[in-house]
């Protein structure tokens, strides 16, 4: 039995958010290594919640992750939350790097 479009469309999504995340993830480590001198900035948090939010939001992406692999992306629920969770991780790893790396 074949699987319903928006199941197909859901493992699709998934996965390129996988992928857009781990790229943001691994572009200041790159970064890092070919330029430490744009990195060498302190990082400070006027509140605690500007720290304690996004650690949240990351480890809510690794959570929904895990089932998400297991299950090899088959469970169109977990493949949807996935990619809503990794919408919001790639959104505030943008706007991080914008404010540290002072891009754009």
């Amino acid at each position: 039995m074949g699987s319903s479009k928006n199941h197909t469309i859901s493992k699709i999504v998934a996965k390129a958010i996988l992928r857009i995340t781990i790229i943001l993830i691994v572009f200041p480590i790159i970064v890092y290594f070919t330029n430490p001198e744009l990195m060498s900035q302190q990082i400070f948090f006027p509140n605690r919640w500007a720290f304690i939010f996004p650690i949240l939001l990351l480890l809510i992406f690794t959570i929904l992750l895990i089932p998400v692999l297991r299950e090899k992306y088959g469970r169109m629920e977990y493949n949807w939350l996935f990619s809503l969770t990794g919408i919001f991780v790639c959104l505030y790893l943008m706007l991080f790097y914008t404010r540290i790396l002072s891009i754009g």
